[in-house]
């Protein structure tokens, strides 16, 4: 089943959330040393994720339904890499 029942009734799609999370894993590959590498991604300045979130989502404004697709899931992908970098900060209680 693609879909997980959520609380309050709404549905969390999984293979949209394995999309977001294989693009992750790609970017990590790509900027990092692997899919696991999490330490290029904390590197970044908080400063630095808005912008790479807000270039993708200008491009996700372009393009075929399926390009928007694609690019929307790149800035999800962006998001959840920068709360996830956010909150090892919080807990390394250290700012970047």
């Amino acid at each position: 089943m693609d879909n997980q029942q959520r609380k309050g009734g709404g549905q969390v799609n999984l293979q949209i959330a394995n999309e977001i999370q294989a693009e992750q894993e790609h970017g990590r590959q790509k900027y990092g040393k692997g899919p696991n590498d999490f330490g290029h991604d904390d590197l970044h300045a908080r400063e630095d994720w808005h912008q790479f979130i807000a270039d993708m989502n200008e491009r996700a404004r372009n393009g075929t339904p399926m390009e928007r697709r694609q690019y929307l899931i790149k800035v999800a992908g962006l998001c959840v890499s920068a709360v996830e970098s956010l909150d090892r900060r919080m807990k390394g209680n250290y700012e970047r």
